[in-house]
């Protein structure tokens, strides 16, 4: 079994620079995520100057903790309404093919 070797990016947050180590192919995706990050920290600079970065940062995260498990909860919820509507569906599909005439085969339109 192998293992990929984590690769070197370099993000920038609040104006400083933070190399990481990724996952090969992860590297785009990792600045865009950085991006984001230093985009919300930037706005709640603006809304709270008078905090250091570190409140912003702390308050960041606790936003991006909500985030995440508000987007949870309703993968969750999806989740069951998509296991209670499939089942109310074979429900349909069962009752469907069982009002037929009562004969259920594998054999062709022949018989045989």
């Amino acid at each position: 079994m192998s293992t990929a070797v984590p690769v070197s990016v370099r993000v920038r947050i609040l104006d400083r620079d933070y190399p990481l180590r990724v996952a090969p192919g992860d590297e785009d995706y990792t600045v865009h995520l950085a991006a984001r990050v230093d985009e919300r920290l930037r706005r709640l600079r603006q809304q709270l100057p008078s905090q250091p970065d570190m409140t912003h940062a702390v308050l960041v995260a606790l936003e991006l903790a909500e985030e995440l498990y508000a987007a949870r909860a309703e993968t969750d919820r999806l989740r069951a309404r998509l296991e209670i509507e499939s089942a109310a569906l074979v429900d349909r599909i069962e009752s469907v093919l069982g009002s037929g005439d009562g004969a259920s085969t594998d054999a062709g339109p022949d018989g045989g």
